[in-house]
């Protein structure tokens, strides 16, 4: 009698928990088939719920005690690496509609879905996710992204149906890229950028006027370059002297090679904060998508917000016809 009164008690709880987090989503378009929606439905609303719950109890998300809740581990260890190394968070709002996509290499996403993450500097706690599902309806990634107006406009601007589709696997290639710095991921990093990726950094150094003439010292920008495996040593130092690692990508722009339509560049602006060092500027990474299930980064750069007092202007900030390919 007693086992059936504990267990009864641990379902009251775990129910009445569920409730006490509950977050209700809804698709608004996008798929016909009812038995789809409602799974994908049920599956993010339980999803979001456990986020809640987890937040509130300051403990790591358990998708494990949900029943009939279907969440790849890729995913859960995504979350749990955020939650460890970027910060707990939790959905900002207790009931949201969207539109659900289907996605270029089969399964579907939903996008623009609102968290809060009050570690975060105070201008990067109100970030999104996007989930994607597989073709039955289970959660199979998670990537969070700062909130981005530019995304809409790449997705809906009277594309064709393969560019819509190309672009839309950039931008989720390039969200699992930002997600890999967020949670540490060398293993990804290691091998999305080509075996002869072209790393430069640009750094702002003071000019140091002649002795005999009186002015005030002025900026320039000097540009390093890295190999690969320079880079990446560099970056696991980092991984490993910061608790704290918290990146953001934003206004993004998509730049198609004029000569060989397989090379695509990305331009976005980065906010990098660590508990060491923070710093914001331009990114741009040149992907080959020759093999689209497997884009490769042949080229990175990075370029100050700003020298000499004033924002770095656009023609200066590199662009995929900035370099001269030969394939």
């Amino acid at each position: 009698m007693r086992k059936s009164i504990t267990l009864l008690a641990f379902i009251f709880f775990t129910l009445s928990s569920y409730a006490q987090f509950n977050v209700k989503f809804r698709i608004s378009d996008g798929i016909k088939d009812p038995a789809l929606i409602a799974t994908i439905e049920r599956n993010t609303s339980l999803f979001l719920s456990e986020l809640g719950s987890a937040f509130t109890y300051e403990t790591l998300p358990d998708f494990t005690n949900i029943p009939n809740f279907s969440i790849a581990p890729e995913a859960v260890k995504t979350i749990h690496n955020t939650w460890e190394l970027t910060g707990s968070f939790s959905c900002s709002v207790s009931e949201l509609e969207r539109k659900c996509i289907h996605k270029a290499g089969g399964g579907f996403q939903v996008r623009d879905i609102p968290i809060y993450m009050p570690v975060a500097e105070e201008t990067g706690q109100e970030q999104e996710i996007v989930i994607n599902f597989t073709s039955k309806g289970g959660i199979d990634a998670i990537h969070l992204i700062a909130p981005n107006k530019s995304i809409a406009s790449i997705l809906n601007s009277g594309l064709s149906v393969k560019e819509f589709s190309r672009r839309q696997i950039i931008l989720d290639f390039v969200e699992q890229f930002r997600t890999a710095y967020n949670t540490k991921d060398l293993d990804f990093l290691q091998k999305v950028f080509s075996d002869n990726a072209l790393i430069i950094t640009g750094n702002v150094v003071k000019e140091i006027p002649s002795k005999d003439i009186l002015q005030i010292p002025q900026e320039k920008i000097v540009y390093k370059t890295q190999t690969k495996t320079q880079y990446l040593e560099k970056l696991s130092y980092i991984f490993k002297i910061n608790k704290y690692l918290n990146v953001e990508f934003k206004d993004y722009e998509i730049q198609q090679h004029p000569k060989h339509p397989e090379l695509y560049g990305v331009v976005f602006f980065q906010d990098w904060n660590t508990q060491y060092y923070k710093d914001k500027g331009y990114v741009f990474l040149m992907i080959d998508f020759a093999n689209e299930k497997e884009p490769i980064i042949h080229i990175r750069t990075w370029q100050p917000e700003k020298y000499n007092g004033k924002q770095l202007a656009r023609e200066e900030i590199f662009r995929v016809t900035s370099f001269d390919i030969t394939r």
